[in-house]
């Protein structure tokens, strides 16, 4: 397999952590709540402050992943997750998980425009779409897999060992990224331009404000917005409180009944993307 496609590879099992690492709490929420006495409104903002803080984490972590060696970067960034999805199987405390929720959120911000911006460096434009779409999946395939997974080790272990297995799947992929990644072919990924001015144009001051100005200015940027703002607040709302939903108005326990009933919901989902 070509090195570029072995690196679209990495990058698909990186986006599937990043989506198993932050369901394991929205699957394991009807026995966090009984176990930390939290009711729905705290469960709610544990949901709200994860994605505060991805949101808002993606204006800083775009530019500075223009700006550094990605290679190290991206790397850190998904074994930052990983270690903060591992502690907390620690907690013992409501404000202890919001913590960790929060530094998960920022941590997970890198993953997005660290990928594309991999793949633009080492695929072809005719490749890119392909080479997005490759790693782009892994969030369907990391929904997928996560109810059986979460829940099988939650049955045989607890819950928490939950949190910090799946946690160290990151820190077994960073050691893979670092061994793999050594080639020095992929020297110029790292150091990808997006845009190579000409020669004879003098090259404008790097600018965040007129960066982001021009992407604003595009005419495909709303449209893109509009659909975005509709639709992922629905999808996120039914991801997180279905297993929540299913438990305290169905009576279904956290186990194999109710991973039978998400692994289809997301099998659906998947499918439903597809076509």
């Amino acid at each position: 397999m070509a090195l570029k496609w072995r690196l679209c590879g990495l990058l698909f099992l990186a986006t599937t952590l990043n989506y198993l690492d932050r369901q394991t709490l929205s699957i394991l929420a009807p026995t966090l709540q009984r176990d930390l006495h939290m009711d729905n409104a705290a469960l709610g903002w544990l949901f709200a402050a994860f994605y505060y803080a991805y949101t808002f984490a993606q204006v800083a972590v775009g530019p500075i992943l223009d700006r550094v060696r990605l290679r190290w970067a991206f790397g850190a960034a998904v074994l930052v997750w990983s270690i903060v999805s591992a502690m907390t199987g620690l907690v013992t405390s409501f404000t202890e998980l919001l913590v960790f929720r929060l530094l998960l959120g920022i941590a997970e911000a890198a993953n997005w425009p660290g990928a594309t911006r991999i793949t633009a460096g080492a695929l072809e434009p005719r490749e890119r779409a392909l080479g997005n779409g490759l790693f782009t999946s892994g969030t369907s395939i990391g929904a997928l897999i996560a109810p059986a997974l979460i829940f099988a080790i939650a049955t045989q272990l607890n819950w928490r060992w939950a949190f910090v297995l799946i946690g160290l799947l990151g820190v077994m992929w960073f050691a893979l990224w670092a061994f793999s990644t050594r080639d020095p072919k992929l020297e110029s990924v790292w150091r990808y331009e997006v845009e190579e001015k000409p020669v004879q144009e003098k090259p404008a001051k790097a600018s965040l404000w007129r960066d982001v100005s021009e992407i604003v200015s595009s005419t495909r940027f709303v449209p893109v917005l509009i659909v975005a703002v509709l639709v992922n607040p629905c999808l996120y709302f039914s991801v997180n409180w279905l297993p929540t939903y299913f438990a305290q108005q169905r009576g279904l326990t956290p186990g194999a009944q109710l991973g039978w009933i998400l692994t289809a919901i997301y099998l659906g989902l998947g499918v439903g993307n597809f076509l």
